[in-house]
């Protein structure tokens, strides 16, 4: 079985996979060893993440502004 990458980067999976796999509206991803690993996911709030890792929703909220102000430095190469 194939699935087709677009022009656009997009991976279009066979109806009989996500039907098997129960109809995910998403799928983690990982590259292992150069070969690419799709699994069903799901979308959790800031909120469940937060209270999943014991941490109050804020210093999360504040780690995520940190963390895309690093990325948009390393962006347009400023430190």
């Amino acid at each position: 079985m194939l699935a087709k990458l677009t022009a656009k980067n997009q991976l279009t999976l066979p109806k009989r996979v996500v039907d098997a796999l129960g109809n995910p509206t998403h799928f983690e991803i990982q590259v292992h060893k150069g070969a690419l690993i799709l699994w069903p996911g799901r979308v959790v709030s800031l909120e469940r993440q937060a209270e999943t890792a014991g941490i109050p929703p804020e210093v999360l909220r504040e780690a995520q502004r940190l963390l895309a102000e690093r990325k948009a430095r390393e962006k347009t190469g400023a430190l």
